[in-house]
């Protein structure tokens, strides 16, 4: 069973026509046609009137080819604009009970003496699966990420002998995802560029939206900020003439 965010972003799914969703296409070029603007894959193109970017804007710099060139002021914007949590990894530990809540500890904490700067108990409400998760910093950029024997120590010293245990450890350095995070990534750090009037201007004659959460007015890096900077471009494509023929959107 799917569970979280994921279970909404299936569900959604399930309610499109078939092969609205093309898996295995990532975009390398997008391109404003005379019509509108098309976006070309490596297994094929595909047009429309707009086009939504629901991508980092400083992965969007990184992976993809505008022709024309976005206005100099945008491109500048978004290759400066961090990814929220792209330099980080995230660690879940998880164990056979949740022992931290039987000590009458709630499994978060926040902690300047290890690796993680943040853990908390990610269990299920009856507390199974038992968890914990946390985020790790890189202690600069190009480090390796932080190691099992370092994550352990940290819980240990936090939760007590029993965290040496877990049944799986998961480490994952998000800088690493081709599809998530730049390289370079843990080196943008202007996060006062979150939501800048930029995103909300449509480029490309109009055409191009803004819609990851890096780009919101408020809540950026969260699902509320990835809510809003959505509505903001679905709004602004309603309100386009260019849209009030019927033509289609395509958003990657």
């Amino acid at each position: 069973m799917t569970l979280g965010l994921q279970a909404g972003a299936d569900s959604l799914a399930k309610e499109l026509p078939p092969q609205t969703i093309r898996y295995g296409s990532p975009v390398e070029h997008i391109l404003r046609t005379r019509d509108g603007v098309a976006a070309n894959t490596a297994t094929g193109r595909y047009g429309g009137q707009h086009l939504v970017l629901a991508i980092p804007p400083a992965l969007a710099m990184s992976s993809i080819d505008f022709e024309p060139p976005l206005a100099e002021g945008t491109a500048r914007l978004a290759r400066a604009t961090p990814v929220w949590m792209g330099g980080m990894t995230k660690v879940v530990a998880k164990y056979a009970t949740p022992f931290w809540r039987e000590a009458g500890l709630a499994g978060a904490c926040m902690s300047h003496t290890g690796p993680m700067r943040e853990v908390h108990d990610m269990s299920g409400a009856d507390g199974s699966p038992a968890a914990l998760f946390g985020f790790a910093p890189p202690l600069a950029p190009g480090e390796p990420t932080v190691d099992r024997e370092a994550i352990l120590d940290q819980l240990q010293a936090l939760f007590g002998s029993k965290v040496t245990e877990p049944v799986t450890l998961t480490i994952h350095d998000w800088r690493t995802e081709r599809f998530t995070s730049p390289s370079g990534v843990e080196r943008l750090r202007a996060y006062e560029l979150f939501g800048d009037p930029l995103y909300a201007k449509p480029d490309m004659d109009g055409h191009v939206h803004w819609a990851s959460t890096e780009t919101a007015p408020a809540f950026p890096g969260h699902i509320e900020g990835a809510l809003l900077a959505a509505a903001r471009a679905v709004e602004a494509i309603a309100r386009s003439d260019v849209d009030r023929s019927g033509a289609s959107t395509n958003l990657i």
